[in-house]
């Protein structure tokens, strides 16, 4: 799946649970970081996964202090990588961050 129908499935609230694992996460956080900005990327990220986590019947699952710590992460990373890095790019200089362990380590 492409990043555009990542993003298309998940705004819409078509893709389902158990295929948005941590590197999906990751993939559509970079992609609104890219697009977006920080500001907008944190907005849409907190307002689709507090959307997606309700619809998978697990709105305890949500949590929005780790999505904000999460964009801040990222836009770090994206700003020292540059403008023109994409996930790839992230998977060879932090590979640390596309480890679903890494998620535990924000808290």
């Amino acid at each position: 799946m492409t990043d555009d129908q990542l993003i298309e499935e998940f705004e819409r609230g078509t893709l389902p649970p158990g295929s948005f694992g941590h590197r999906e996460h990751i993939r559509v956080a970079w992609r609104y970081l890219t697009w977006f900005g920080r500001d907008e990327a944190e907005r849409r990220l907190l307002a689709g996964l507090r959307t997606f986590a309700a619809r998978a019947g697990q709105p305890d699952k949500f949590d929005a202090a780790l999505t904000t710590a999460w964009v801040t992460v990222l836009a770090d990373a994206k700003a020292t990588l540059g403008p023109g890095a994409t996930v790839d790019t992230l998977a060879l200089a932090r590979p640390d961050l596309l480890d679903p362990a890494s998620v535990h380590a924000l808290r």
